[in-house]
């Protein structure tokens, strides 16, 4: 079968096991050791994978922690995000368009861009804060300056009661 490649654990030279080559998610660079099972039935090879969400999560936090990019991974993680081109365009400050050419590998994603895909799907998979969220309130905020924050202590913890 195509899918699968032999390997041998490390410490354990006579255990020679196999691992999924994992497509599913739309990467071609996904190789799992453990987690699924394979059955056979009527001749035919069927793979199971254990909880296949929490895979793409795992996938995506460490894309999100990678150094660079590629166009599949981007286009990965918008889907995890569960956006479309249009949304996380909208997210990165850039067009649909821009969004696809980054997808195919025909453009270079800004600096700021990449580090905005990168927060959002770290707050995503982290769930210790939703970067969406967080950046909603920001852009619902009025556009007024404010010179002065007034500030309390309360429960031992700070926060501002009027700006």
């Amino acid at each position: 079968m195509n899918d699968v490649v032999k390997f041998k654990h490390a410490g354990s030279p006579d255990c020679e096991t196999e691992q999924l080559h994992y497509t599913a998610c739309g990467l071609d660079n996904i190789y799992l050791v453990s987690g699924f099972t394979r059955k056979q039935v009527a001749g035919e090879t069927y793979v199971s994978v254990k909880d296949a969400e929490e895979l793409h999560e795992a996938i995506a936090l460490t894309l999100a922690r990678k150094k660079l990019l590629s166009g599949k991974e981007i286009r990965f993680l918008r889907k995890y995000l569960e956006y479309t081109q249009a949304d996380l365009g909208d997210w990165l400050g850039v067009s649909d368009q821009s969004v696809a050419r980054y997808e195919k590998d025909r453009g270079t994603m800004d600096p700021s861009a990449d580090g905005m895909l990168r927060l959002l799907v770290i707050g995503k998979a982290l769930k210790c804060v939703d970067v969406h969220e967080e950046l909603a309130k920001l852009r619902g905020q009025d556009d007024v300056l404010c010179d002065t924050l007034v500030m309390e202590l309360d429960h031992d913890e700070w926060r501002a009661i009027a700006a």
